[in-house]
């Protein structure tokens, strides 16, 4: 509130950021706004620029930054009185005077501000680089809370959780911290809170930084959503929720390991109550407290029923819902492979993974057709399962978790696989299934038709469309990462350098090898033409360089090679560095002082991405902390 908050969050609570004539809207209505314009004006000494007009001609600018908080009451008002009493001083100043002046007060103070918030974060963010502190104060972008709660209410039992007067009822009411996907698109209402997004960026900007309470509600209210064995993708304050992605649980269950081996006490959170808000399928949505179970027994349901195999349609599905979708695209179904110990779902008219646009042009007639369905068995589903049972097998052993297993059908006849024999069947069957050997002689290669680069890991296995399973993707380092011991270090090694050579960007992982047919390297969501491939940004996983998978594969790099030879460990040092070098350079250039969503070919700017993204902020955080 003080620093960041977009335009939307502002117009949310029915304010905006500060317009300034012949210059358009700031970035963000706190400080930050301010100062990100300022910094381009005091290396210049650029006084003709809009905001030293706009500061000379009126006082505007500075009621509004004193006005904006006192309105908020609290502590923020109290800041906001010492605004209004520092500025009143600067009001007596010849007008000539003031944005010189108007400039050190706000340095100063945001310097104490930044000081502040620093001194509350973890040791790792309080000693560590500049760049780790501007990667800090950029998780504030993304935590927050609005007019109107985005996450679903607590257990009313549990301890630790904020609570506010409504503006309207005056009656008290939950006021957790949601994580936004991105800035500015993702910044508001229903479309705040993604759980893809949010269980991908939690462990770098709130685990590494020190907010695990803050971890611990999303975790939980998430939880309170389960519903098909499924967390939402769009949340949705989970009355609205779309159960339509098949990896978000897979993230949920990710960051619930983390939470559990990184924060003290951390395993704890097993117990704590989760007030369900649909506990069974086709429950009505029930008021807090009426239904409650302790975390482990919602994560083992979540586990049991992709072992059982689940079949569903959306609710509300049709083109009220989503214009883009056809009418098969509404069905959804996954389930496990106890042979294999693969999960697998989806079909070609649905994307249940991050690869997830659906074309929506008719002129193209791409509408309804995904571009990326990822059918089968998406490779990072695989590995966040693998670590998943690999960690609950070993919790059971200490009683940590109660449950051992779970029961499924295997030839017809009910039986129950322990989480400890799921673990060995994926990684008896991972690795002479998805590794891609180049040899037309592989007795394991169903398709050797279809290999066009050797030495990698199917980005799939088992698609509807064979040749997909081939395709060079950046996700396969993600299961690295988390489920490294499925992985022969050489083959491992191999497979990043073809990554290296061909999907390597400046800030990002190109999402298509650009030997690719179909690859596109520029994102413009604005061209509508006869190009199936590109209209109304089809090409938006086809080739343009996304922020976040780059985390992994930096990560990637540096276990295996740690684990190959000492030299190749320090030389990937160097290259980690040296790749994070245009991060730091983009983060203290940006006016948002984040990191983009994606960048489009050879680190060009796409004008179509988020420009400051919570995952791409987080992956960079864990790399920093991991090195």
């Amino acid at each position: 509130m003080l620093l960041y908050r977009c335009d939307f969050e502002e117009q949310e609570d029915g304010g905006g950021c500060y317009n300034i004539s012949n210059f358009g809207p700031l970035k963000y209505a706190g400080l930050q706004g301010f100062l990100s314009v300022l910094a381009d004006i005091r290396p210049k000494n650029d006084l003709g620029h809009p905001l030293c007009e706009n500061l000379r001609d009126g006082d505007w600018m500075m009621d509004f930054i004193s006005n904006r908080l006192i309105a908020r009451g609290g502590a923020l008002e109290v800041v906001g009185k010492w605004f209004d009493a520092m500025f009143s001083y600067l009001k007596m100043l010849p007008r000539y005077l003031i944005p010189c002046y108007f400039d050190a007060l706000l340095i100063g103070a945001y310097s104490v501000i930044v000081q502040a918030t620093l001194d509350r974060m973890s040791s790792f963010v309080q000693n560590g680089s500049t760049f780790v502190k501007q990667l800090g104060m950029a998780s504030i972008q993304m935590c927050g809370i609005g007019r109107f709660p985005a996450l679903p209410q607590l257990s009313p039992s549990l301890k630790g959780v904020p609570y506010r007067l409504n503006y309207i009822t005056n009656e008290k009411e939950q006021c957790c911290p949601s994580l936004a996907a991105g800035l500015p698109h993702f910044a508001a209402g229903l479309f705040r809170c993604w759980g893809r997004d949010t269980f991908i960026s939690l462990k770098g900007l709130l685990l590494v930084t020190g907010r695990a309470p803050e971890a611990r509600n999303i975790i939980l209210s998430f939880a309170s959503t389960l519903r098909h064995g499924l967390i939402p993708n769009l949340l949705g304050h989970g009355i609205y929720a779309r159960y339509n992605c098949r990896d978000a649980v897979w993230w949920w269950l990710q960051c619930i390991q983390d939470f559990c081996t990184s924060v003290e006490n951390g395993v704890d959170i097993l117990k704590c109550a989760v007030s369900r808000l649909y506990p069974t399928d086709n429950s009505p949505a029930l008021a807090p407290g009426t239904v409650e179970q302790p975390l482990y027994e919602v994560m083992q349901e979540a586990l049991q029923r992709h072992v059982e195999g689940v079949e569903y349609r959306e609710r509300n599905a049709g083109p009220h819902m989503d214009t883009r979708m056809r009418d098969e695209g509404f069905n959804v179904s996954f389930g496990v492979d106890l042979e294999t110990g693969f999960v697998f779902g989806g079909h070609r008219y649905n994307c249940g993974t991050w690869m997830d646009n659906m074309g929506e042009s008719d002129m193209a007639q791409n509408r309804g057709v995904p571009a990326t369905p990822r059918d089968g068995s998406a490779v990072e589903i695989i590995g966040l399962c693998k670590s998943t049972v690999r960690w609950l097998a070993n919790l059971s052993k200490t009683s940590s978790f109660p449950y051992t297993g779970v029961k499924g059908q295997l030839k017809g006849k009910e039986v129950f696989i322990t989480y400890e024999e799921w673990d060995k069947k994926i990684q008896d069957n991972f690795e002479k299934s998805f590794f891609v050997s180049g040899d037309p002689n592989d007795p394991n290669e169903k398709y050797p038709n279809f290999v066009h680069k050797k030495n990698i890991y199917k980005d799939t296995y088992g698609a509807t469309s064979p040749w997909c399973d081939y395709q060079l993707r950046p996700n396969f380092p993600i299961t690295m990462v988390v489920a490294p011991e499925l992985f022969t270090p050489e083959k491992a090694w191999k497979a990043l350098k073809v990554v290296e050579d061909h999907l390597l960007g400046p800030l990002g992982l190109k999402t298509l090898d650009p030997d690719d047919q179909v690859y596109c390297g520029f994102y413009d969501n604005s061209i509508d033409n006869g190009n199936f491939n590109i209209a109304k940004g089809y090409n938006y996983h086809q080739g343009p360089e996304w922020l976040w998978p780059l985390g992994y594969f930096l990560r990637a790099k540096l276990h295996f090679s740690k684990m190959i030879e000492e030299k190749l460990y320090e030389d990937t040092k160097y290259l980690v560095k040296h790749v994070l070098s245009h991060h730091y350079d983009h983060l203290s250039k940006s006016p948002w002082k984040g990191l983009p969503e994606l960048t489009n070919e050879n680190g060009a700017h796409c004008p179509f991405s988020c420009e400051t993204q919570a995952w791409s902020i987080a992956v960079v955080l864990d790399v920093l902390y991991e090195l």
